[in-house]
């Protein structure tokens, strides 16, 4: 694919890039690993230090693991030297032997590739496979079983050995697998100088200059996003004594998304000690979203339904188990808000386009994040009593929202990144009472009559990017990027004799789950009059 050549030309300085090559052994203080075809994605990691803080027991380096489990990241494995004593040995070169050392993993031993080693010793268990022990007899001095404690705590680890350096570079893209190449500048906090910490930042930004050279086709592999849901939103009566009846407020929405989520991310650390120096991370979206919400209303007041999640699917992020995960969710919220003082239904639909977004975070000064977001027709509907003055304000919000959840070094410090995307759209009724109201209808439909006032309906859009906490002092949560902010005009149209019209209001969204209904009765129970029922043309939108 033609990704290939452009993902890994992140991760190349010009040299050679070096596979990860699990016939040879890594000893002499660099080791390389990529993640598997079966993650279905890319990436590669490089660890770079003193030869004696970074061994190997792999088969490549002399080791044979007899017990092991697959998926743990911390466990006592077994394993005894069959090969090269000179390769084997090397994992015991350090100031405390074997502890504190740092060793690549064999594919099928432990979740991740890589972990520290907290204890050593001569196995209990010397039991050994037929054809282990057939090559062990050729031997005239055979080795022990021993056994080791690998963990990820690098917390605990005494850097005795010197510091162990890590980078990795990814993406959910899959097929591109290949290997990181580059060499960023000494990530130890204590040594680096200003020129070593612009060097970092300079690396992350290369990489989002190469991530922002992404031609569409990369993500066609991708699965899309779809979504199609209708649900009620909020509801809520109260009984009114004159007239005796039931008044009620009721909010519904319908839900559409069709979205393509690429994402890539790169750091740079030390396992020992457990420290990320440079991180950075990218996030594509490609999108047709839809809300449809239904207002329907017989009892004055103000509601807020708070925002109600509707949707929700994890999508394939990367995972250097120990090391750093990355996991994207697609998240759709949406939020209905209305002050009321006039019996109403309505219809409103927020349509947009996402074409292209990039999110570059934290934000840096090379490459900016954007893209296009463009409206579309918003079909409206409306009905109201025409024999009461009303100056009523309806708001639906939908939210879609791209979480990226960071974890890093073994849980030592935790974020979510967050795209949200907040369409908006905002009906203010501005009505007089009708001299010629209250024609009655037996029927049940729309009454016919007069409606004098004004409807002016808007739409907004804003995009955002912000972290839920402090991620080692690189970005924390006051680190934030507006991608767009703009306020359209939908529709604005005068029924009857009235000429005024009065600005659109775009109530503010509030980030809470609490529903919130300050319900009143209506002077009077009346039939509705059809106000307005049309479509809204994305030609005829303009921008505020």
């Amino acid at each position: 694919m033609l990704s290939t050549a452009l993902f890994f030309a992140i991760v190349s300085s010009g040299v050679l890039a070096q596979n990860n090559d699990w016939s040879k052994p890594c000893l002499n203080g660099e080791c390389f690993y990529d993640l598997p075809a079966s993650s279905g994605a890319s990436g590669t990691m490089r660890v770079w230090g003193s030869p004696d803080a970074i061994s190997d027991i792999t088969t490549a380096a002399g080791w044979t693991i007899l017990d092991c489990n697959p998926d743990a990241i911390n466990q006592e494995i077994r394993l005894v030297c069959t090969g090269d004593d000179a390769d084997c040995q090397h994992m015991f070169s350090g100031a405390s032997g074997a502890v504190n050392t740092l060793v690549r993993l064999p594919e099928k031993c432990g979740a991740n590739a890589f972990a520290r080693v907290s204890r050593n010793w001569i196995h209990q268990d010397q039991s050994l496979p037929d054809d282990v022990a057939e090559k062990l007899r050729k031997r005239q001095d055979p080795s022990p079983v021993l056994g080791l404690a690998l963990d990820t705590n690098f917390d605990d680890a005494d850097p005795v050995n010197g510091e162990v350096n890590v980078a990795v570079a990814g993406t959910n893209v899959p097929g591109q697998n290949g290997n990181l190449s580059v060499v960023p500048p000494p990530a130890a906090p204590q040594r680096r100088s200003r020129h070593q910490r612009r060097g970092l930042f300079s690396f992350i930004e290369d990489q989002f200059k190469k991530f922002n050279t992404f031609d569409k086709s990369i993500t066609e592999s991708l699965p899309p996003i779809d979504f199609d849901k209708k649900l009620p939103v909020f509801s809520q009566s109260i009984s009114c004594p004159s007239p005796a009846v039931s008044a009620s407020v009721s909010i519904d929405v319908e839900a559409k998304a069709h979205a393509v989520v690429s994402m890539g991310v790169t750091a740079v650390g030390t396992f020992i000690p457990p420290k990320m120096t440079a991180f950075g991370v990218f996030a594509g979206l490609d999108a047709d979203l839809t809300g449809t919400m239904k207002f329907s209303g017989s009892a004055t007041g103000s509601i807020d339904s708070g925002v109600i999640p509707v949707f929700e699917q994890g999508i394939p992020g990367l995972d250097f188990p120990g090391l750093l995960t990355v996991g994207p969710t697609f998240k759709v919220g949406v939020q209905g808000i209305a002050t009321l003082d006039v019996q109403a239904d309505a219809v409103v639909t927020l349509d947009y386009k996402v074409d292209g977004a990039k999110l570059f975070f934290p934000p840096g000064s090379s490459v900016k994040s954007g893209g296009s977001f463009t409206p579309g027709d918003s079909p409206l509907s409306l009905s109201v009593s025409p024999d009461v003055s009303s100056k009523a304000v309806l708001t639906g919000h939908v939210l879609p929202t791209l979480d990226l959840g960071i974890n890093a070094l073994g849980g030592k410090a935790q974020a979510t990144i967050s795209l949200i995307l907040d369409a908006q759209a905002s009906a203010t009724l501005t009505l007089d009472a009708s001299a010629e109201a209250g024609v009655s209808t037996t029927d049940g439909a729309a009454a016919s009559g007069q409606v004098n006032g004004c409807i002016d309906v808007g739409a907004g859009l804003d995009v955002n990017a912000g972290a839920t906490a402090d991620f080692f002092g690189l970005f924390d949560k006051s680190t934030k990027i507006n991608l767009f902010t703009k306020k359209f005009d939908l529709f604005k149209k005068c029924l009857g004799t009235k000429t005024k019209r009065d600005d659109v209001v775009f109530p503010r969204i509030e980030s809470s789950l609490t529903r919130r209904a300050d319900l009143g009765c209506p002077a009077a129970i009346a039939n509705l009059v059809k106000a307005i029922d049309e479509p809204v043309a994305a030609s005829s939108i303009t921008a505020l």
